[in-house]
């Protein structure tokens, strides 16, 4: 019973990673770097993302911004703007 239970366990959260990983999202972060061409690294909850491209109205990113950035089902990223 118990192998049974951890292999429903396992199936469950492989199906729910899958679902999460394809789903579009926007989180808040923090900016990390500042690069030429257009990109910002920076820190999610989920962990370090490198050079995000940033919207043009987001015109003087500086280190420790906290921003609002989202994420396509294909996994692109993109920072949205700055927070006040």
């Amino acid at each position: 019973m118990r192998l049974t239970k951890a292999l429903a366990d396992a199936v469950q959260m492989a199906a729910q990673r899958a679902v999460e990983q394809r789903a579009s999202a926007w989180f808040l972060a923090s900016v990390t770097a500042v690069n030429s061409g257009g990109t910002v690294d920076i820190s999610t909850a989920r962990g370090p993302v490198l050079a995000v491209r940033r919207l043009k109205s987001y015109s003087a990113p500086a280190v420790g911004d906290v921003i609002k950035v989202s994420r396509n089902a294909d996994g692109n990223w993109v920072v949205d703007g700055a927070l006040a």
